[in-house]
């Protein structure tokens, strides 16, 4: 899965147009709510096999914070 590939899902899973996000998104200008949250946590779970306390997401403040659990 490439880089625009991720931020099309994650556009789905925050409610944003495909092709619309950046890494520079911020989130507080999307729908980041608890349903985004277990569907983010969800993502990193199947798709790239990483589990990630939901707690930790909570210093999360753009989209580049979303996309860096998949960059290891």
């Amino acid at each position: 899965m490439n880089e625009q590939d991720l931020l099309d899902e994650l556009a789905d899973i925050l409610n944003a147009a495909p092709g619309t996000l950046t890494p520079e998104t911020p989130l507080d200008t999307l729908t980041w709510d608890s349903m985004a949250l277990l569907a983010y946590l969800a993502l990193l779970r199947f798709r790239f096999n990483k589990i990630l306390p939901g707690a930790s997401c909570s210093d999360f403040r753009t989209v580049d914070d979303l996309l860096a659990p998949t960059r290891n």
